[in-house]
């Protein structure tokens, strides 16, 4: 096997044999790469939430032409005093709907108000039947023209839909598509959701109140609060680099880890762009956990290049040498590893995710180039005028520590090893134990990257209290052979599939062509609710069905597809397993009572609400899988690092301590498993690693000089320990004033990556030593040429 003294002797003349061409190489490279991350847009997209191999979006392409896709948008307005039956007011109404029309992106057979030609009313008049437009094509005002549209929304049975049950609102429902059809651009949702709280500004007034609900308005509401993150980073940057300041008791020293990971960010950016991505706004937190990622690893640097200069008088060029070959190798197998952890969790096949995954790859990628290769080069010119001067004001720091360091360095003795081992079993234990209530999906109404008290979640529960229909929805494909809509036995099936989704907890109301057949059916006999049934008569079928036109979205032309719209109270996570299971509970009684081959089959899913259930389905098959991959990952490369089964045990017990205890505070905390989520936490996760490899490969050099394990770690602690300590209290600090953001994401974030940051912290500095009681000892095949001989041969 390669030892490290190997790879360094390649290495090694490539970093520091000619440094100011290496660096105008690397100050060229990022130039470059700067230019193509000024190039980066935002890139929000619908299609890049869809699981593409889930069975779900099969039929959810199949049928979209004909049926519509997931990506709604709902505006509804409200009627402060008064029903909607005023001049005023349909006024309102009519113009809304005609800018909703021309919107950019607005598939416009698929808009949907009072004011469109497909809302159409049926009545049984002496001779036959009679129908129209709910609003005649010739509408003026007048007393006699409002109590007609009255009527006929009544006739119309879209009281609950597009009237609200109070009739005080009215609802305009539209389609998105993703791509232009006659120039082929992809939709710019920011542009959308502007336009669209454009027309809220205009339209709205004390009186007359708008709410608008949908994927482009999320996506505006999250890239809106972009700049409010920015401004996040940059406080936590600041506070990051007055922290540095103290602890590396020099400005020029606590500005470079910052100046690296940010370069490191540009790097991150061009790569996107070169790739041909974006940045979606659900991975906007990425870019910064990349760069604190590279701080920790610019700290440990900065950390061993101070000890050399204060330690051994180094000059600034031996100094940066010798702390190279001290974190070079660790620092380099830790962020490979969260590369190979990345890479893996982009197997999940959600385009999103993957494009997070790769994002924060292409991140822990250039940290390996910034951190390893310019950092050094820029540290080497560093100059120290008086080595006893800095030395003297990192005294304070280093008295203060031993005392902390010899502390802590108690955790190796048996008794407190075998204490903190039990604590870290019982909180495993918790871990396990809570983390069954983590939920994949979500756990509240609304959208959770909001604030509760968003202006989109109060639309949205304006929406959900005054209509029984709103953005969420769930289309389940009866398919059966053509002209299958005039056969009792079918339409029965349909019908009893409705009723058993009406009386599902979580839904608020169904439609399907059987419901508007009985209604039908009931019309042409007086109204008399003993004829609310289906007939069983072929021809008594057609004319209940005959008024009910195709553009009705309850059957294709040819009648061989009828969906059942299932309007569900929420999307939240429980609501959806729950309304599934008994979709499927259904289809395998009517699998069973046929002897497996039905007349009707029941497609499952389409509409938002199936797009959100087939999300969920992939990330829960796929999450532990992913999560022993990477496992395996960080295995494979702790065994190269250490070739030892200690190492392995000693870093990755702890990690997985924590991210087992991690999902339990997401479950306290109510967070979601789902696809803005999942990338996140194994980004923090990442830094775990690296703590831990850090930690580790020093405490073992120190065992393999022949050190008691005590005084090991006591000097470990003092290398990288203090380090690894300063990181997470650092890093915890930054991202503390996310709990002030208005973006609901950032705050659990920002909580959650706290927690994350010290107990990662706290299973390298406790939990770590504690098993290397047990396990750690001295490498049976030492290398001559090890780097601990370092300083003797130079």
């Amino acid at each position: 096997m390669i030892s490290a003294q190997t790879i360094l002797r390649v290495v090694e003349p490539i970093v520091f044999g000619r440094r100011w061409l290496g660096l105008a190489f690397l100050a060229a490279l990022t130039a470059w790469f700067g230019w193509h991350a000024s190039q980066v847009e935002i890139d929000a997209g619908f299609a890049k939430q869809l699981p593409q191999s889930h069975p779900y979006m099969e039929t959810f392409n199949r049928h979209k032409e004909a049926f519509g896709g997931a990506n709604l948008i709902s505006i509804a307005l409200l009627q402060k005093d008064g029903d909607i039956y005023n001049e005023e007011f349909l006024q309102r109404l009519k113009q809304v709907t005609d800018e909703i029309f021309f919107l950019p992106g607005i598939d416009r057979s698929r808009v949907t108000s009072l004011f469109t030609p497909g809302v159409r009313y049926i009545e049984i008049v002496e001779g036959g039947f009679k129908g129209g437009d709910v609003v005649p094509r010739n509408y003026k005002p007048s007393p006699q023209m409002f109590q007609q549209i009255r009527d006929n929304v009544g006739k119309a049975g879209i009281i609950g839909r597009l009237v609200s049950t109070d009739q005080r609102g009215a609802m305009i429902v539209a389609e998105l598509l993703e791509i232009h059809p006659s120039t082929g651009e992809k939709l710019d949702y920011r542009e959308v959701a502007a336009k669209l709280e454009d027309i809220r500004q205009r339209y709205e007034d004390e009186e007359i109140s708008i709410h608008i609900i949908g994927f482009a308005k999320i996506v505006g509401n999250v890239t809106d609060a972009a700049t409010e993150v920015v401004l996040f980073f940059a406080i936590a940057l600041l506070m990051t680099a007055i922290l540095l300041r103290i602890y590396c008791a020099s400005w020029k020293l606590s500005f470079l880890p910052l100046a690296c990971s940010v370069i490191a960010v540009i790097w991150e950016f061009g790569l996107l762009h070169i790739f041909g991505m974006g940045l979606d706004p659900f991975a906007i937190l990425v870019p910064f956990l990349v760069l604190a990622n590279g701080v920790e690893h610019g700290i440990q640097m900065v950390n061993a290049w101070a000890d050399e200069i204060t330690t051994y008088k180094a000059t600034s060029l031996k100094a940066s040498i010798n702390s190279f070959r001290r974190v070079a190798i660790p620092g380099t197998a830790a962020l490979l590893t969260d590369v190979f952890g990345f890479v893996t969790i982009a197997l999940i096949d959600i385009q999103i995710i993957q494009e997070m995954a790769l994002n924060a790859a292409f991140g822990m990628a250039a940290i390996i180039v910034t951190n390893k290769w310019l950092m050094p080069i820029l540290l080497s010119f560093i100059s120290i005028r008086n080595h006893d001067e800095y030395s003297a004001r990192l005294a304070w720091r280093e008295k203060m520590g031993n005392r902390v360091w010899r502390i802590i360095a108690e955790a190796t003795e048996t008794r407190n090893a075998v204490i903190i081992l039990v604590i870290a079993t019982g909180l495993f234990g918790w871990g396990l134990w809570k983390g069954q209530d983590l939920q994949i999906g979500d756990f509240h109404e609304g959208v959770p990257e909001l604030r509760p008290d968003s202006r989109y979640n109060q639309d949205s529960r304006a929406i959900t209290r005054n209509f029984r229909i709103g953005v969420d929805q769930l289309k389940i494909m009866a398919e059966t052979e053509a002209q299958a809509c005039i056969r009792h036995e079918v339409l029965d099936l349909i019908d009893r599939f409705a009723w058993r989704m009406q009386n599902t907890p979580g839904v608020d109301s169904v439609a399907s062509l059987p419901q508007i057949a009985k209604q039908v059916r009931k019309a042409w006999n007086e109204g008399s609710p003993d004829w609310a049934v289906l007939p069983r008569n072929q021809y008594a079928i057609v004319q209940a069905i005959s008024p009910v036109p195709s553009s009705a979205g309850l059957q294709n032309p040819d009648c061989s597809v009828m969906p059942i719209i299932v309007f569900t109270r929420d999307h939240k996570a429980g609501t959806l397993e729950g309304i599934i299971a008994a979709a499927e509970e259904f289809r395998a009684e009517v699998a069973q009572e046929y002897d497996a081959d039905p007349p009707v089959h029941f497609a499952l899913a389409s509409g938002n609400v199936g797009v959100m259930a087939a999300t969920n389905e992939v990330i829960k098959a796929e999450e532990k899988p992913i999560l022993l991959w990477v496992y395996l990952a960080v295995g494979l490369m702790c065994w190269l690092s250490f070739r030892s089964l200690s190492a392995i045990i000693c870093i990755m017990t702890p990690l997985a301590i924590v991210s087992f205890i991690a999902y339990a505070v997401m479950a306290v905390m109510e967070i979601g498993l789902k696809v803005a989520t999942l990338p996140v936490t194994a980004l923090a996760v990442g830094i775990g690693i690296d703590f831990g490899i850090y930690t580790f490969s020093v405490l073992q050099d120190h065992l393999d000089d022949g050190l008691p394990l005590k005084e090991a770690y006591f000097r470990t602690l003092n290398l990288t320990g203090k380090a690894v300590a300063f990181t997470g209290v650092a890093l915890s600090i930054g991202v503390i004033t996310w709990l002030w953001s208005d973006l609901q994401f950032q705050r659990d974030m920002g909580v959650l990556m706290v927690f994350m940051f010290l107990a990662n912290m706290i299973g390298a500095l406790l939990v770590l030593p504690a098993l290397a009681r047990f396990f750690a000892r001295p490498s049976k095949h030492l290398d001559q040429e090890r780097l601990r001989a370092t300083h003797a041969n130079d």
